[in-house]
């Protein structure tokens, strides 16, 4: 567990850089329609025999690339986000979301394809809520929907972008067209952070990765029991590149980029119930703010852990502002 003392120097440490310095960031991922169902068991319809959610409540929220956007945007970073959106009314009520938020956007338009969305369902008993549901809408994009994406980045990217994040959440946004992205950041200078949901962004040149289990081991061609850690060593060795294994409870593995080391554990903290919506989000926006900085990889990954336990211990899409973390951390906000 990291020294309290210590983590309170490092936030209010970044908290100032931020005020003194503007860090420009550029996301560029899948864009989702969230909608987070609630309520109580009602036991089962009389006919149908389904379980009934009584006292439901819903909330959509902006989530994916979008997400990360806005995470950026709250702890005080210039950001630009580029996406692809349906058609449709989904579309049209993420593109409403995102007119209320203090970034630009760069959306694509694609005819017939449905915008990303999710259901997240959630039971409440008593004081804990627990998620019994995931419902995914959602198809293959097309390549021309990726090359004109490609396109809105290229004319519309800030010349002082500093940090760009491919935000692949396995819906289509980063494909082989996408890999074009990499080498105009390079052309930017700017440093590079992948969420790599599938496989397409193997053995590309990035800076940084922030990947779970499962993922680790797809990235390897390993086994699925292969241990994640060892997998996440070996890769930071052999791509250069910094891995920020996301463990849940466990905590964040860091593996600096061509370390020698077998990694090093920012351990979790503990809580009584945990929601993951969202958490990967706020560490990879963690990530992009310490390649921004120049941070050490380690205490970048101490920063993340506390951010994504901010977000879990929350439901829905978490939100996430400087007086939440410096209350965290036991700075007065």
């Amino acid at each position: 567990m990291s020294n309290p003392h210590d983590l309170q120097r490092l936030a209010k440490d970044v908290y100032e850089r931020l005020q003194q310095q503007r860090v420009s960031v550029a996301v560029v991922g899948d864009m989702i329609l969230d909608n987070a169902i609630e309520g109580v068991q009602g036991g089962c319809h009389p006919e149908t025999k389904v379980p009934i959610l009584r006292e439901a409540t819903t909330q959509e929220s902006i989530g994916g690339a979008a997400n990360i956007a806005l995470a950026l945007a709250r702890l005080g970073v210039d950001v630009a986000l580029y996406g692809v959106i349906g058609s449709d009314l989904p579309g049209r009520q993420l593109e409403n979301l995102l007119d209320r938020q203090p970034f630009a956007d760069y959306l694509v338009s694609e005819r017939g394809w449905p915008t990303p969305r999710k259901d997240w369902i959630y039971e409440r008993q008593g004081q804990k809520t627990t998620l019994i549901h995931r419902i995914d809408y959602d198809k293959p994009l097309s390549a021309r929907a990726r090359e004109e994406l490609v396109g809105e980045f290229r004319a519309r990217c800030p010349v002082n972008v500093q940090v760009v994040i491919l935000a692949d959440h396995g819906l289509g946004s980063i494909g082989p067209e996408s890999l074009s992205l990499i080498s105009m950041a390079k052309e930017r200078r700017a440093k590079i952070v992948a969420i790599p949901r599938t496989a397409i962004l193997r053995g590309q040149p990035v800076d940084a990765i922030v990947i779970n289990s499962p993922e680790m081991r797809q990235m390897a061609n390993a086994p699925g029991d292969a241990d994640p850690r060892a997998l996440a060593v070996r890769h930071s060795r052999e791509y250069a590149q910094h891995v920020f294994l996301t463990m849940l409870e466990e905590g964040i593995l860091v593996c600096p980029a061509g370390g020698r080391t077998n990694g090093t554990l920012v351990e979790g903290y503990p809580t009584d119930s945990f929601q993951w919506m969202g958490a990967r989000d706020m560490a990879t926006v963690l990530v992009a703010v310490g390649l921004a900085l120049n941070l050490d990889p380690v205490d970048t990954g101490r920063l993340a852990n506390a951010c994504r336990h901010l977000v879990a211990c929350q439901r829905g899409n978490g939100r996430v502002l400087w007086r939440d973390v410096f209350r965290f951390v036991g700075l007065e906000g």
